[in-house]
């Protein structure tokens, strides 16, 4: 189980209000039954679990499974797994998801759970941050918590007290997370509170000042996670361009927002990037595609999306 698995269920224990609440019990009543469902199903397991299903197709089985079925947050959740793992990992993540949850909502923290080195520190922070920043609505929002993170780390470096609280190996994590708390709290978004906090439950006290500005440049790219460059044989019109963006949201298992660039090249259909996803539709590509069907008969369609 990755690191960045386990930073993104804390972010949703956060969103839903853990320590023993209904948020939690909920979690892992659903994280469970997908568990099960999975453990009855060879034939599922083994699609979900096969290097050569493309990620756009688990995550369409996923989603014709189980959206309705269970909340947006494991929803959510699976769609992260997904990226975040091996294929073959998926479905021992799903048990741990539902174990962790289980024990989040008995208010038990994970055996193990220690002060982590600098990567595993990063690959944590970064699935926390991924949860936490998915709820946040707008440009507006994000560059908000962008400044405050960054006002933040300026107050951090000007002060040697401050800095020297919070890089103390024996000045206990709690306190350093109170500390943290009751300077944001009221001045920061809760997103802002909630990210510059849990730097503190993870990492060696003397990394948190590079931890904090890693966090700082993972909200500055979100803006890139969701701003879909659309090349179109074609003009859309509003209703066209609201349908694409709704197609990649569900692909892609993110809010999307897309900028269409008229491009005769495509001939028909369309070029969606989306960061370093790129989602060919293109009548370009399915002539390529069906070129080397031709070709190579065994071959298999593919989504045009690349990871």
């Amino acid at each position: 189980m990755r690191q960045g698995i386990r930073g993104y269920s804390d972010g949703l224990l956060v969103q839903v209000g853990a320590g023993g609440g209904t948020g939690a019990s909920r979690l892992a009543s659903e994280a469970g039954a997908i568990s099960a469902v999975l453990a009855g199903s060879e034939d599922l397991r083994r699609v979900l679990s096969d290097p050569d299903v493309t990620v756009a197709a688990r995550r369409g089985v996923l989603r014709d499974l189980f959206s309705g079925q269970v909340g947006e947050e494991i929803m959510r959740a699976l769609n992260f797994m997904v990226d975040a793992d091996r294929p073959g990992e998926f479905v021992a993540n799903v048990e741990w998801l539902a174990e962790r949850f289980d024990a989040a909502s008995r208010q038990m923290e994970p055996v193990g759970d220690t002060v982590l080195g600098l990567k595993g520190a990063e690959e944590r922070v970064d699935g926390f941050a991924t949860s936490i920043l998915e709820t946040v609505d707008g440009e507006h929002d994000l560059s908000n918590i962008e400044d405050e993170l960054f006002r933040f780390s300026r107050v951090v470096a000007g002060s040697a007290e401050l800095r020297g609280a919070l890089s103390n190996r024996d000045y206990p994590a709690p306190a350093r997370r109170g500390l943290v708390r009751d300077l944001l709290q009221g001045k920061a978004s809760p997103a802002s509170v909630a990210l510059a906090t849990y730097l503190t439950k993870v990492g060696r006290p003397r990394d948190y000042e590079g931890l904090l500005a890693r966090v700082i440049d993972r909200v500055a790219s979100e803006s890139n996670r969701r701003l879909a460059d659309v090349r179109s044989a074609l003009a859309l019109d509003a209703a066209q361009e609201r349908s694409l963006a709704a197609a990649l949201s569900r692909m892609l298992g993110r809010a999307v927002e897309i900028r269409v660039t008229v491009d005769p090249s495509v001939v028909a259909g369309f070029v969606a990037t989306v960061g370093d996803t790129v989602v060919d539709g293109s009548a370009r590509h399915q002539l390529e595609v069906l070129k080397e069907r031709l070709v190579l008969p065994e071959a298999e369609i593919t989504t045009g999306e690349r990871h």
